[in-house]
């Protein structure tokens, strides 16, 4: 059964391939539930995503791997809203979808600081901007002058809410760990037991 967003008041939305899920991802949203103060922080794994050529894991295997990930976490859930949507996936679509189960929803949408300069490419940016906030998550140290200006430039052109998040640094990245399972080499500590058993139990990424 997918999440239930009628009864919340206050949820961070994190999409993704999550091809795999590993600790950089749950970092980062432990991160935004603490500092948010939201009620959960929902995982949604890509559809036929418009911007991204998927590869790897199908839809199933992805929204399965999630799962295990987050199940031993209260503060986190899953949803396969995305993965459920034929045809192309937009953001946009995902955050209207939620207004309608919950109208007086406060969500705030999980993206990485340097996507703040694309933000306005994204379908119907003038609508998306005003459905809800943005979480944009950065590096310690992070100090990229040029995406501040512009996230500035967007909250005074479209009276949209962007808050900057410092996550720990944990250099990951599911491309990486595909290619470690390809050449036969470990990725242990890296992600969760969970997903690294499933990974190896559907011989996926091979």
């Amino acid at each position: 059964m997918d999440f239930d967003f009628r009864p919340c008041k206050k949820t961070a939305i994190m999409g993704g391939a999550f091809d795999p899920i590993h600790y950089g991802h749950l970092a980062a949203a432990q991160t935004v539930f603490d500092r948010l103060d939201v009620e959960k922080v929902v995982f949604m794994p890509l559809g036929d995503a418009a911007h991204k050529h998927m590869e790897g894991a199908s839809a199933a295997d992805r929204y399965e791997m999630t799962r295990l990930a987050v199940e031993d976490n209260e503060a986190f859930a899953v949803s396969d809203m995305e993965i459920r949507r034929e045809g192309k996936t937009y953001t946009v679509d995902t955050i209207g979808e939620i207004r309608k189960q919950n109208p007086d929803i406060k969500l705030y949408f999980i993206m990485g600081a340097d996507e703040i300069m694309s933000l306005e490419s994204w379908r119907q940016p003038e609508v998306l901007l005003k459905m809800c906030s943005f979480a944009a998550v950065t590096r310690p140290g992070y100090s990229n002058e040029a995406v501040k200006a512009q996230a500035e430039r967007l909250m005074h052109k479209y009276g949209c809410d962007i808050r900057f998040i410092e996550i720990p640094s944990l250099d990951i990245s599911s491309s990486e760990l595909r290619q470690r399972i390809k050449d036969g080499r470990s990725i242990k500590y890296l992600l969760p037991k969970e997903t690294e058993e499933y990974i190896y139990s559907h011989n996926l990424y091979k």
